[in-house]
């Protein structure tokens, strides 16, 4: 369905903000280990997933711990795809 000029969408009501986040890579044997800390901008929140483009080829399946407003949580990377200068990827919450 297409959208006229008077409509809006979610995303549009939804100011974009900055994110940190980093990427946990687990080794069953010895723990956990955080990547250095990143960044991107959030899209899209709703109380299970997010949106957000990044600088960083993140991969489905990918686990992150995502800091934003003074909370963190974990995510794993449901879908990314890359455009032209970026990365567009969604996150479920876990």
């Amino acid at each position: 369905m297409k959208r006229t000029e008077n409509e809006s969408s979610p995303l549009d009501e939804q100011p974009q903000r900055e994110i940190d986040f980093y990427v946990i890579n687990a080794d069953f044997g010895c723990g956990e280990f955080k990547s250095p800390r990143n960044t991107g901008t959030l899209i899209d929140l709703d109380g299970a997933v997010m949106g957000m483009l990044t600088q960083i080829p993140l991969q489905p399946g990918n686990i992150v711990e995502l800091d934003h407003d003074g909370t963190s949580k974990l995510g794993i990377v449901m879908w990314s795809v890359e455009s032209s200068n970026n990365f567009r990827v969604q996150v479920r919450f876990v």
